[in-house]
């Protein structure tokens, strides 16, 4: 009897779930559209309708015409009536950001962020969350939770960081702790996994099944959708593209391994790189203490100095890309990160090494390389896990309740 009862919960959360999620995703549907997408009977899509009309979720718009020509009352979400928190906390910055569930930017903030060890990190991130949605309590109606993005490796389904690259962490339960917190339900996943999961569902990935989120920072990372669902694997680390070896006899990268990729790629790579070069006396605009962004700057002005640094990066960057696409096939592969800011430069470079370093199937079918619309919005990411949960995991249904 226990099985049957919790098989019964199973199907009514996945229901209710799915006609919410088919609403939200058209913005108008009448109930006889949703009936067919979601491939429920006419009465129970009307049963999970009113239940979501009573709970202020939804509401019916002007008539529109059916395909018989009878008036149909099409049904719309109520975006001002669940409010998102979301959280980037990066290895020096922190920020937060307040969206409804269109993903519209109700508020945001930032703050630098240099913990020495996981009760400093904990502490400081969720005293910050409750100033944060005390400033801006008039901003929400109905919190449906927070989703946080860090770097480094997550185990998402429970809730634990179990490595950063810049701080020394053991297993920490954040998700636990910043629910306990604030009350509110708490999703956590690294950062760049859950852009990859945002462009899917709201940038320029938008609509193709296979995609691989590229980001060039402080290292170097990718995210994966496989079949319109995020890949996480079972162990973790995946999307390591940053580790792929590049250069046997190179430098000896903090995984333990040499030559790896973001040895040569990640921002750090490149001003290090820039700077030695400066200093043996090579000619170029740019001063000795140049970032990543004067690099790039100075490269779309013309200096050769900057224009040969980041033609050898994206050389380097559109190998490990080949050999990705040799092994997924992805319909786009988004880049992101400040090297991004010279695009006439790297782009050319990229596009080179996937047409002489992957097996071409076909010209029609061939992998895109784009570039992110959403990595300068960090709290996109966190939004997409509590959206996610929204509409396709059960949280919905314990909101309602």
């Amino acid at each position: 009897m226990t099985t049957v009862i919790a098989n019964l919960d199973f199907v009514k959360e996945r229901n209710i779930s799915a006609v919410y999620k088919a609403i939200v995703d058209h913005g108008s549907i009448s109930r006889i559209q949703i009936a067919r997408q979601c491939r429920l009977a006419a009465g129970s899509v009307t049963r999970i309708t009113r239940q979501l009309m009573e709970a202020g979720l939804i509401a019916e718009q002007e008539q529109q015409t059916s395909e018989r020509g009878r008036r149909a009352t099409s049904l719309a979400p109520r975006q001002g009536k669940i409010q998102i928190l979301a959280a980037r906390a990066g290895r020096t910055k922190l920020h937060l950001g307040l969206c409804d569930l269109s993903g519209k930017l109700l508020a945001k903030y930032s703050e630098p962020i240099q913990p020495l060890n996981q009760v400093e990190f904990t502490e400081q991130l969720i005293s910050t969350l409750r100033k944060f949605l005390k400033a801006h309590k008039k901003h929400i109606c109905c919190l449906a939770g927070v989703g946080i993005t860090t770097p480094g490796l997550v185990n998402s389904a429970k809730g634990i960081i179990t490595f950063m690259p810049h701080l020394s962490v053991s297993n920490l339960p954040l998700a636990e702790q910043v629910s306990e917190a604030l009350g509110i339900p708490c999703f956590i996943n690294n950062f760049i996994s859950s852009m990859a999961l945002a462009e899917h569902h709201f940038g320029i990935s938008r609509g193709f099944q296979n995609s691989l989120f590229v980001s060039v920072h402080n290292g170097v990372g990718a995210g994966m959708i496989l079949d319109g669902k995020l890949y996480e694997g079972s162990t973790l680390a995946v999307g390591e593209i940053g580790h792929i070896q590049i250069d046997p006899l190179g430098e000896r990268c903090y995984c333990g391994n040499f030559g790896c990729l973001e040895t040569l790629v990640c921002n750090p790579a490149i001003e290090k790189r820039c700077h030695k070069l400066l200093e043996s006396g090579v000619p170029s605009t740019l001063t000795k203490k140049a970032d990543i962004t004067a690099i790039c700057n100075a490269a779309n002005d013309g200096d050769q100095l900057a224009n040969d640094l980041l033609k050898e990066a994206a050389g380097n960057l559109g190998r490990a890309i080949a050999m990705s696409v040799n092994l997924l096939r992805p319909d786009r592969v988004v880049l992101a990160g400040e090297i991004c800011e010279a695009s006439n430069i790297i782009h050319p470079v990229i596009k080179h090494c996937l047409k002489t370093q992957t097996v071409s199937v076909n010209e029609n079918l061939e992998t895109k390389v784009v570039y992110s619309k959403l990595y300068d919005s960090p709290w996109y990411g966190g939004f997409t896990l509590v959206r996610r949960a929204l509409l396709e995991e059960g949280l919905l249904l314990k909101l309602i309740h």
